[in-house]
Parts: structure tokens; C-alpha cells; sequence
């Protein structure tokens, strides 16, 4: 009875949580799309490193911040109807440009493309932004995709954002933490049994603990300092444990606000944790301005 609940549920939030299912990862030609689910302005879209990417900003000047947002979905979804407002909350509030790539999504891509797309992203505005503080941000899956783009600058030897702000994030693909089962039978949004399927997807046959996927399994030692806003009523919540853990004995500058109660992704849905948790953001990125 649970899981038809949640795949009700599911069903019921779509409109919100999910703009478009399965379509290409090009990008989309009606950008008015999210605008029309959300009520927020439309997106600007832009090509960044050849990327369809939607941009929104309040830049007053060149060297505002700049915040690379990766957007969650599971993984094979597009961004929801949720960021629109959420990012023009933000920019209400302080002065900075948002850039959201329309990465390559599973099934028909697989990891190794959206993290080259990421890379040519982040390098623009690098190179483009030279005086512009960079935060780096991702929710759901997208803040998987966030930290693990994170820890391959490391190995790579390219400078780290400024920030880090991981939102809810999506840690391990594999789901196997024994403190998840406890929360799976509450936890009205998100379902072990279907994410992991979707993580699958997205590994394109390779091995789904490694650090690009599963990034808390990663190095964390020269991270730039973190921030993880998680609800303990989400599937995904211990792994965030687990996280600080880590990152505190690799001496990270790191730090996880947890909201008691509080469901995946809420830092963009309306109400008190909600709201506290864009002020935290807000308050990170006019910190760097």
C-alpha cells in the first residue's frame, strides 16, 4: 500500500517536480515551459562552451559570483519546475549570475558525457568570469553530480569553486547504507527500489561505488569548503552522515545543516525549512560578493 501511495504521489507531483521526461538532452526549444509551471520569468537560455544552458541573473557587474547549478532528476530527468522560483528567490535577494547546464541524461548517455559538459562549463565561466567568485551547486542528483565534478578537478589538477553547496544531495548510487531501509518506509518522495535502477542507468555499465558516481566514496582532502542542507525525512539523509564524517577527517571546511522532518529536496518548496535553507544559500553567496 506504501508504494502505491508513493507512486501516486509521485504521479501527483510530476507536474512540479519533473518539467520533461526522457526527452534529448540538447535542450529544449519552449525554455517558457518552466516559466508557465512555475509562474516565475522565463529563463534566458544561452550556449556556454556549447552547452544548452539556462541562465538567470541579477548581475549588476562583471564580477558578481557566478553559481554553477547542477540540476537533480534522477538522472534521467530534466530540471524541474522547482528551480525557476527558487533561483529568482535567490536573486531577489543578492546580486549574481545562475548557470544551469541541460546536461546529457541516462539512458541514452551515460556519466562520462555530462561530466565533459560540466567541465566545459565550469572553464568558461572561469575564463570568461576571471574576477567572478564561483559557486558550485547542485540538488538531489545533481548534487552528486556536483561533488563528484568537484573531486575530479582535484585529480585533475584544476582549481576548485569557491563554495560548495550541495542541496538534499544524491551520494551513493548504490543506496546501500543500512540506515536508509528505516527511512524508506516513510519517505513519501523518493523510493530505493526506483532510484536505483535510474543510478544504473547512469553508470553506462561501470562500477556505481566509483567516486564520479558515488562521491562520497571519493577524496575529499583539498575540497573547497562545503555546505550540505539535507531533511532527515529523505532516503538520501545518511549518506550525508557519512559525508561529514569523511570530510571532517580529511580536514574539509564542511558543514551540514539537518532539518528534523524535513522531505528531499525541500530547501526549494515553500515553508519554514524551505525558506530557512535559501537564506543559508543566499547568505553564502552574497558572503562572496
Amino acid at each position: 500500500m506504501r508504494r502505491l501511495l508513493v507512486a501516486l504521489c509521485g504521479m501527483l507531483l510530476v507536474g512540479l517536480l519533473v518539467v520533461a521526461c526522457g526527452q534529448a538532452w540538447s535542450g529544449r526549444n519552449d525554455a517558457d515551459r518552466v516559466a508557465a509551471a512555475s509562474a516565475a520569468l522565463p529563463p534566458k537560455q544561452a550556449l556556454v562552451a556549447g552547452v544548452t544552458s539556462e541562465v538567470f541573473s541579477s548581475a549588476e557587474k562583471a564580477s558578481d559570483v557566478q553559481v554553477l547549478f547542477i540540476h537533480g532528476g534522477s538522472y534521467v530527468h530534466e530540471a524541474s519546475a522547482l528551480h525557476a522560483p527558487f533561483f529568482d528567490r535567490i536573486l531577489d535577494t543578492v546580486d549574481a549570475t545562475i548557470t544551469m547546464p541541460i546536461y546529457a541524461l541516462a539512458p541514452e548517455y551515460g556519466y562520462r558525457v555530462a561530466y565533459e559538459q560540466i567541465m566545459d562549463v565550469y572553464l568558461e565561466l572561469r575564463r570568461s568570469h576571471p574576477d567572478s567568485p564561483i559557486v558550485l551547486m547542485g540538488g538531489s542528483a545533481g548534487g552528486g553530480l556536483a561533488l563528484g565534478f568537484a573531486e575530479s578537478l582535484l585529480e585533475a589538477g584544476v582549481a576548485q569553486p569557491d563554495r560548495i553547496v550541495l542541496l538534499s544531495p544524491w551520494l551513493d548510487l548504490t543506496l546501500t547504507n543500512p540506515a536508509i531501509p528505516a527511512i524508506d518506509t516513510t519517505d513519501v518522495l523518493l523510493d530505493r527500489d526506483a532510484l536505483v535502477p535510474n543510478g544504473l542507468a547512469w553508470a553506462h555499465g561501470d562500477d556505481p561505488s566509483g567516486y564520479r558516481l558515488s562521491p562520497v566514496n571519493g577524496t575529499l582532502t583539498g575540497l573547497a569548503p562545503t555546505t550540505v542542507l539535507a531533511g532527515t525525512n529523505d532516503i538520501l539523509y545518511p549518506d550525508t552522515l557519512v559525508l561529514e564524517t569523511r570530510a571532517e577527517a580529511a580536514g574539509v571546511d564542511f558543514e551540514l545543516t539537518s532539518f528534523s522532518g524535513a522531505d528531499h529536496i525541500f530547501t526549494m518548496t515553500p515553508g519554514t525549512a524551505g525558506d530557512e535553507a535559501r537564506a543559508i544559500v543566499e547568505s553564502i553567496i552574497g558572503s562572496l560578493g
